[in-house]
């Protein structure tokens, strides 16, 4: 039988993610606090219609009285909309620069129920929860005891707990063929399957996100992993247009993406 907790680990290990914060010898709260893409994300993501169905999920089953958990909150994307509607919305983050992004959006929008815990999870202790008629998890697992993470969301949970992941990013193609590197890290079957291997049977639903966004946009996020030179940058134009992925539009060259998300949840009794 497969032992998912031993499989999570060789994944992470081998991921992108991990080899890309090893290169650059930075831990992945260095990496979001210096995020020179981090201002842009709100325009990105409203392009990208990111969270969209999956936050409109998790809405339904908010109301005026709920409490929230949002683990690795990052700038936001799910916090402000749910503080919205809940009673209050804790957040777990680590980066102190995606904090301040996050509380700029809660500022403008006027919002005052959202409390801050500025750790990782795996160091959050258990006094300084409660129990949570949502949890959300959403592409924040750079955990290496998945199980002991994945429990201790379980127990602060009273209601509904998602988990959010990735199943394609659908530039696989473009790492390989123009920057000679394995990028898919579709890490959602492992979160998924450690679940079932702890006796919960949840539920998963794939989603497929179709947009585009403009070639400045996605040059601007390429750069912040990589060193371009002329001629990378040239044999990158080629390889997007040659697989029909540059659109002239009469405000510029957009770049066609498509993305699934993995939303998993479990609902307890």
């Amino acid at each position: 039988m497969i032992n998912w907790s031993d499989e999570w680990k060789k994944f992470r290990e081998s991921s992108s993610w991990s080899q890309e914060l090893m290169n650059k010898g930075i831990t992945s709260e260095e990496y979001w606090d210096n995020y020179k893409f981090g201002d842009r994300n709100e325009e990105y993501n409203r392009l990208a219609g990111y969270p969209g169905h999956l936050i409109g999920r998790m809405l339904r089953l908010v109301s005026s009285d709920s409490s929230v958990l949002d683990i690795g909150a990052g700038a936001g994307a799910y916090a402000i909309p749910l503080a919205k509607e809940a009673r209050k919305v804790t957040v777990v983050e680590p980066s102190k620069g995606q904090i301040a992004r996050m509380m700029r959006l809660a500022d403008r929008e006027g919002l005052e129920n959202i409390e801050i815990i500025n750790k990782r999870w795996q160091d959050v202790g258990q006094a300084e929860l409660e129990s949570y008629n949502l949890v959300n998890a959403a592409y924040c697992f750079h955990m290496p005891e998945i199980g002991e993470a994945l429990q201790k969301m379980l127990d602060v949970t009273k209601g509904s707990l998602f988990l959010v992941s990735l199943v394609d990013h659908g530039f696989a193609d473009v790492y390989e063929k123009v920057f000679g590197q394995e990028k898919s890290d579709s890490e959602y079957i492992y979160l998924y399957n450690m679940l079932h291997q702890m006796g919960y049977t949840a539920n998963l639903e794939i989603m497929t996100r179709i947009y585009q966004i403009p070639l400045e946009m996605q040059m601007e996020i390429l750069r912040s992993s990589y060193d371009f030179t002329r001629g990378l940058e040239q044999r990158l134009m080629d390889y997007l247009a040659a697989t029909g992925r540059l659109v002239k539009l009469d405000n510029g060259v957009w770049v066609k993406r498509r993305y699934k998300d993995g939303m998993i949840w479990y609902q307890k009794d």
